[in-house]
Order: C-alpha cells, then sequence, then structure tokens
C-alpha cells in the first residue's frame, strides 16, 4: 500500500519542531553539567590554596618567633656559655642556613672555642654542624641542573711546593640542561690552586679562575680571576661568585684534618642560591625579555 505523503509531511514537520527544543534541552543539561562541574573545582582549588596559604603563614610565623628567640638568645649569652651557644648555632644552622649568613656566628664561636681549648669537643662539634649545612647546600644546588667536582688537598705537597699547589682542580664544566635551554648555556672551563694554608685560622688560600662561556682553553680572556681565603664556615648559598648568564659557583670544604682537605668546586645556576643572594634586578629582566622574545 502506498505511503500518504501527508503523513509523511507531518511526521517530518514534528520532528523539525521537536528538534530545537530538545537540542536547546540538552545544550542546556551539558552545559549546566560543564559549569557546576567547573564551579566545584573552583572551589576546590581555591579552599586548596587557601589551606595552603594558612599553613605557609602559619610556618613562616614560628619560625619568625623561633629565630628571634634563639638569635636574641644566642647574642645576650656570656663567654662562658658555650655548650648553649652551640644548641642555639645548630637550631639557626639547620632551619635558616639558606636565607641567613650564618658565617659571622660559627666564626665567633670558632675563635672563643679555639683559643680557650684547641682539644675543646665542642670544636669538632662546630665542624660537624657546618660540614652537615655544606653537604645540605651542595646537595640542593646540585640538584638535577648543577655539577660539583672534587679534589683532595694533601698538604705534605707544600713542603715540595712552597708556593702552592697548582691545578688541584682543572676541569670543563656544563650545567645540565636539558633542550633547549642546554645551547643557552655552554661550558666552562674552571681552574683551582691552592695557596697556602692556614693552620690556626685553619683556612685554604684560593685562588679561582673561570672562562667565559664556550671559550675554553686558559689562554683566553677570563671572565673570574679571584684569590681567597676559604674555612669550614664558607657556605655555598650565600658565599658564591656571580658569572655571567645567570650562573654562580662556589667553592666548599667538605671535611679538613692535619694531614689534608676535601674541597669541592660547586657550579649551579643562579635561581638555587640562597634568599639572601637572589638574583639581581637586571638579571631578572634579562631572562623576561629573553622569555618573552622567544
Amino acid at each position: 500500500m502506498p505511503e500518504d505523503p501527508s503523513v509523511t509531511r507531518k511526521a517530518g514537520t514534528l520532528l523539525r519542531d521537536l528538534a530545537t527544543p530538545l537540542s536547546v534541552a540538552v545544550v542546556g543539561v551539558l552545559t549546566s553539567v560543564y559549569v557546576n562541574n567547573q564551579q566545584t573545582s573552583d572551589a576546590n582549588q581555591r579552599a586548596f590554596a587557601e589551606l595552603t596559604s594558612q599553613r605557609e603563614t602559619s610556618d613562616t610565623n614560628l619560625r619568625i618567633e623561633m629565630f628571634k628567640t634563639v638569635l636574641g638568645g644566642f647574642l645576650q649569652q656570656g663567654p662562658d656559655s658555650i655548650p648553649e651557644q652551640m644548641l642555639k648555632l645548630e637550631i639557626l644552622a639547620y632551619n635558616f642556613n639558606e636565607s641567613l649568613d650564618l658565617s659571622p656566628l660559627f666564626q665567633d664561636v670558632f675563635r672563643r672555642v679555639n683559643s680557650n681549648n684547641p682539644d675543646n669537643p665542642n670544636l669538632e662539634r662546630l665542624k660537624k654542624v657546618a660540614a652537615d649545612v655544606v653537604f645540605k647546600q651542595v646537595e640542593s644546588l646540585t640538584f638535577d641542573i648543577g655539577v660539583s667536582e672534587n679534589a683532595l688537598v694533601d698538604f705534605d705537597d707544600f713542603k715540595t711546593n712552597p708556593a702552592g699547589i697548582p691545578n688541584a682542580i682543572t676541569k670543563v664544566m656544563r650545567l645540565r640542561y636539558p633542550e633547549p635551554q642546554a645551547a643557552e648555556h655552554l661550558e666552562r672551563q674552571f681552574k683551582l690552586d691552592v695557596f697556602a694554608r692556614d693552620p690556626e685560622r685553619q683556612e685554604l688560600t684560593i685562588h679561582l679562575v673561570v672562562s667565559p662561556p664556550g671559550k675554553l682553553g686558559m689562554d683566553t680572556e677570563p671572565e673570574i680571576d679571584i684569590r681567597f681565603s676559604l674555612g669550614y664556615f664558607d657556605f655555598p648559598s650565600i658565599d658564591n661568585t656571580r658569572l655571567s648568564n645567570g650562573e654562580r659557583c662556589a667553592v666548599v670544604v667538605r671535611n679538613m684534618d692535619q694531614r689534608s682537605a676535601r674541597i669541592s668546586l660547586v657550579y649551579f645556576p643562579a635561581n638555587r642560591a640562597g634568599l639572601k643572594d637572589r638574583m639581581y634586578v637586571e638579571e631578572v629582566l634579562q631572562q623576561m625579555v629573553h622569555v618573552r622574545s622567544k
């Protein structure tokens, strides 16, 4: 039996009439679900941000109070309170070593402990705290991108070389940036000499030469050519040498006795430095311009 054309037209008209409101309804439901999910996600993110902010604020306030109490007590102690000062110095060193230059406090305690009794057990305790801080900072500075090179300095070599020990470290080093950043941080030549040793102050006289990036060989004009004293209480996050291209390097004493010293040359990005030694404003602006140009 042939299909009635009028029935077909009516069915088509009915479908068209139903399609528009049905489409609107489906779109409305999907939009409502999306908006609800987005609102829930935004609410969760705000709650997480608020909790994180409150936790960090609480932690900061606690550290401020601890810092004021410990440092104030440290500075008010008398000359005969070495054990108490050692305890307070340990608290400061293990909690604030990246934001505060603790070298003067270490030096002050060292002078009084060493002058009173060189065999004082507090002297080894002081060295251990300094070695722990150096280890922590070197691990942080060399994590992922930074690099380091170690050397053992034998003090008997000063007998045959009174002028010093040349080339204690001679190394071509490059930061471990991934591509394409690696192309912007070329390798450098590092050369480190040890000129002398001061047994009383337990310090070494260091000569450090660093080439510009990408220009190897010490016959080129060095970017850094400096001479300085190095002891137990020079911490790399704070006491380091600024290089071009947003980079830093530092030399540290790992341990030292009457016969030898183990030292490390640390090479790391400037943004890993301690809070006290953040990048200069022009360095930050230079990096921002560089990123924007890319």
